[in-house]
């Protein structure tokens, strides 16, 4: 992504004399196969604080000299590293997301990306079918090593997604006062309970979803020092009434990145649940991908399209706002607002439940 091209490669381009089809396979393979290698290696960590010689970086990382030299002078190229008189340096961009102690490290969700790319590999069956082609990281059986590792993977990267937007939406959108309680459905790695409980000091969060998102949660609630202000509910949203098991009800409710994994009866079904947790007044923060959102630029663009392609080859799909709106209505929410954020080709709707003595009132 940090590729610029030089005033006279963009002019070709412009003018279709540079055979840009030519470098999108290797160039695109090549750069994230490299930032995986250098992410797994730890090498952006290795560069936070000095700059440091190809044979400092090979003792350091027990790689050849040779063979790192190649990957640094690639991820100089890519804008990932920069050289100045022999040693290598983090660039802002890598300072910021690639190394562990940042605050927005996106690590995890790099290492991640192989299984990602698993996806694409089934393009050709969606395209002739329009089937789902393979399971969900959920849908897997958790039983052999493999599996738990991809589900490990899986939910850190997750995490890793909430630590970039999640900030954004705290900034957006205020919480009523006082709120002291918050459901968060189908809420896992729990990095968004976490995010609302450490910017409002009153605030406990209740985090439901199966049991391997559970475990994933509870590891990042013990790191962060939370158990006392999160805890966890083993529940499986679209089959089980998980209203009966709260006596009191929630303040704010999120439900982060769920729509496009369930279809429209499913996603209406567990809103009208997740509605009827909600104090009259409560607020409803849905965070996914509309296709129908209003695209800002050809980034915003593509990272909808892939994501709605990708996530109907594991049988999910991308729904429009009139449809997330409908639902909501029914649920007996209002004041139902979509709101366009920084990161490219997402989106967050804001709802509020409806006061039924006013309803009644109206009628």
């Amino acid at each position: 992504m940090p590729l610029r091209f030089t005033a006279l490669e963009y002019l070709l381009a412009r003018l279709n004399l540079l055979p840009t089809p030519l470098f999108d396979v290797p160039l695109s393979a090549g750069i994230s196969t490299a930032l995986y290698t250098a992410c797994k290696l730890e090498l952006f960590d290795s560069l936070r604080t000095r700059g440091q010689t190809v044979s400092e970086l090979a003792d350091r990382l027990q790689c050849h000299p040779q063979g790192l030299l190649y990957l640094l002078q690639l991820l100089v190229s890519s804008g990932y590293l920069r050289q100045h008189k022999g040693r290598y340096y983090n660039t802002r961009i890598s300072q910021r997301w690639l190394v562990s102690s940042s605050r927005q490290n996106l690590i995890p969700y790099i290492l991640h990306g192989p299984d990602l790319a698993n996806i694409w590999a089934h393009l050709d069956e969606i395209i002739h079918t329009n089937q789902a082609a393979m399971k969900t990281p959920y849908e897997e059986s958790s039983t052999t090593a493999e599996s738990r590792q991809l589900l490990e993977r899986h939910y850190a990267g997750l995490a890793a997604l909430a630590s970039m937007i999640g900030p954004e939406i705290l900034r957006r959108v205020p919480l009523p006062q006082p709120a002291t309680r918050l459901l968060d459905v189908g809420g896992s790695h729990a990095a968004y309970s976490a995010l609302f409980c450490r910017a409002y000091a009153g605030l406990h969060a209740t985090v439901i979803d199966l049991e391997a998102g559970v475990e994933a949660g509870t590891h990042t609630v013990q790191r962060l020092g939370l158990e006392q202000r999160i805890q966890f509910m083993c529940c499986d949203i679209v089959s089980d009434d998980f209203p009966e098991h709260f006596s009191e009800p929630f303040d704010v409710a999120l439900y982060f990145n769920i729509a496009h994994l369930l279809q429209p009866e499913d996603n209406q079904a567990v809103l009208h649940k997740v509605a009827h947790t909600l104090r009259p007044g409560g607020l409803l923060i849905l965070v996914d991908q509309l296709p129908d959102q209003r695209q800002r630029s050809r980034l915003s663009a593509l990272t909808t399209q892939l994501m709605q392609l990708s996530v109907t080859i594991i049988g999910g799909t991308c729904h429009p706002f009139s449809d997330v709106r409908y639902w909501l209505e029914r649920a007996g929410m209002e004041q139902i607002r979509k709101h366009e954020m920084l990161t490219p080709g997402t989106c967050f709707v804001t709802a509020r439940k409806r006061n039924e003595t006013k309803k009644r009132s109206g009628d």
